[in-house]
């Protein structure tokens, strides 16, 4: 699982500023949760069968397929890809 892990892409963001409520950093965290959140929804890319959370207590868990439950039922907006744009490296 790690090789596996390890292989994947990723992007880091450079988010400047002081962390609050409205900053772009909570704005970004908060629409990225809802964007992949699974719950409520008709799931675009389930986790797998095998996927422990599937097993969690928390039925938020088990139906959003996302181990962090703060802002999977929250709408989102196309808003925070805009935003995400602004801050990815040149």
């Amino acid at each position: 699982m790690s090789d596996y892990l390890r292989a994947l892409p990723f992007v880091w963001l450079d988010v400047p500023g002081p962390a609050s409520r409205i900053s772009d950093r909570a704005v970004i965290e908060r629409g990225s949760i809802a964007l992949l959140s699974n719950r409520n929804r008709d799931a675009i890319d389930p986790p797998s069968q095998r996927w422990l959370g599937g097993h969690a207590r928390d039925e938020r868990i088990r139906e959003s397929g996302l181990w962090n439950v703060k802002h999977v039922d929250d709408p989102w907006s196309s808003d925070v890809l805009d935003l995400i744009h602004r801050h990815l490296p040149a």
